[in-house]
């Protein structure tokens, strides 16, 4: 399916680490990317043409009995996307697995299997990965307040003690990864970069043309959230763009205090236990991480 020649690299998007963002930068970049010798595989977010493999990817329902129509509906999406470039970038931001699972404090239970579904599918192994890891903290948080955006929620603190003793974690998800995909070099990034960095990341020596930026999402804010919740509760629902509207409203207002999130000894133990999963990462044959951590989480 690819040519000899051809470098296959992969953007494991982890939810909350700014996977949209870049995909919607490469869905308005993806004819200089094209022409610059760059094939794409992606959602295809925000209308942007690309393969469309996120929802073929097993989930727990299927209990993998099915894995063959997995690898074939991925396989089906890949054909589509590659023309024959010498670099062929895949950017999932499901890879690892749902978000839902974090609500519960499952932390990516099946990101073996969906990266074994993805190399199947390749039928070669992956010559680089790159993912954006976040502190568990801000990571629960900022899952919550998502899914506060889309339906009607129970506060965060109903939430916050299965998070707080969550099973799994970034160690496990890197080398499940790492190993489904037999990826040949990854890369850890402790801090969010911006689209043209993480490019860099992807395609290290290649001079990438430089990505149209999308329009950032304004910030989601407690008030934002709090009016949000309140027409869920009262049965409403949301005309297109009249949540970005409300977002950016309140992103522009006085804010509430940030009451959803952890505090004392929980966060110092989400805290520790991201340093220590990282070091371990750190360690990890083939695998480099990069970021100033301290900076990272105090910018969080």
């Amino acid at each position: 399916m690819f040519a000899s020649n051809s470098r296959i690299v992969v953007h494991a998007g982890s939810h909350c680490c700014g996977a949209e963002e870049f995909q919607a930068a490469l869905g308005a970049s993806r004819h200089v990317l094209a022409e610059a010798g760059v094939d794409l595989a992606y959602p295809g977010r925000g209308g942007a043409e690309g393969g469309r493999f996120d929802c073929a990817f097993p989930e727990p329902r299927h209990q993998f009995s099915d894995i063959c129509d997995h690898v074939a509906a991925i396989g089906g999406a890949l054909a589509s996307s590659y023309r024959g470039a010498e670099r062929f970038l895949i950017s999932e931001h499901d890879l690892a697995g749902r978000m839902a699972g974090l609500l519960g404090g499952r932390f990516y239970p099946t990101a073996r299997q969906r990266a074994e579904a993805l190399r199947a599918a390749l039928g070669r192994p992956v010559d680089r990965l790159v993912m954006v890891v976040k502190p568990y903290d801000t990571l629960f948080v900022t899952a919550w307040r998502r899914f506060a955006l889309d339906r009607q929620m129970e506060p965060f603190a109903d939430y916050a003690p299965a998070m707080m003793n969550f099973s799994g974690g970034w160690t496990e998800v890197v080398e499940a990864l790492r190993d489904g995909l037999e990826a040949r070099h990854v890369t850890i990034l402790a801090e969010r970069p911006a689209p043209q960095e993480l490019l860099a990341h992807l395609l290290p020596g290649f001079r990438a043309p430089h990505l149209a930026l999308p329009h950032r999402t304004p910030e989601i804010t407690e008030s934002a959230i709090a009016m949000v919740q309140r027409h869920y509760r009262q049965g409403g629902r949301f005309a297109p763009g009249q949540r970005d509207r409300i977002l950016a409203f309140h992103a522009r207002q006085p804010q509430l205090p940030r009451e959803a999130g952890f505090a004392g000894l929980p966060l110092a133990d989400l805290r520790g236990r991201f340093v220590a999963d990282l070091d371990t990462i750190a360690q990890m044959r083939g695998v480099d991480v990069v970021g100033n951590l301290v900076p990272a989480m105090a910018a969080e």
